[in-house]
């Protein structure tokens, strides 16, 4: 059973480094990349504050925290994938910078594995997929 919720909880990590990276596509637009850099920042602070934590308790609840300051950023850059054009943009765009996601994509795989059966992680990274 421990196993499946793990690979829920990577499941869900791997789905927000995707809307990361979708977000991260249209370098023409301004906005669409000021976005993109909040949102990516909120995922970092968020994986971060979980990764400072002793217990998995604890990382789940710090990581709720910093999702609801930021959601706004969540928002905003989920709602970006909703577009096509730069859904596309987003694929050229993660192959010309892959190393940028990977590491938060390698950091936010070590805490789930770390704290797989562990709820209030598994609800903040849910939370970051879908705020």
């Amino acid at each position: 059973m421990w196993h499946a919720r793990g690979v829920r909880i990577r499941s869900c990590a791997r789905a927000s480094i995707v809307a990361i990276a979708i977000v991260a596509c249209h370098p023409a637009d301004d906005d669409a990349v000021a976005v993109t850099d909040r949102g990516w920042r909120a995922h970092e602070l968020a994986v971060a504050a979980g990764e400072r934590a002793a217990t998995c308790a604890d990382a789940g609840r710090a990581m709720q925290r910093v999702i609801a300051e930021h959601r706004q950023d969540f928002v905003a850059a989920i709602a970006l994938d909703r577009d096509p054009v730069r859904l596309r943009a987003a694929t050229a765009y993660i192959e010309s910078h892959p190393d940028r996601y990977r590491d938060l994509e390698t950091r936010m795989e070590a805490l789930s594995d770390r704290c797989a059966d562990d709820p209030t992680v598994q609800a903040a990274f849910r939370q970051m997929e879908s705020p």
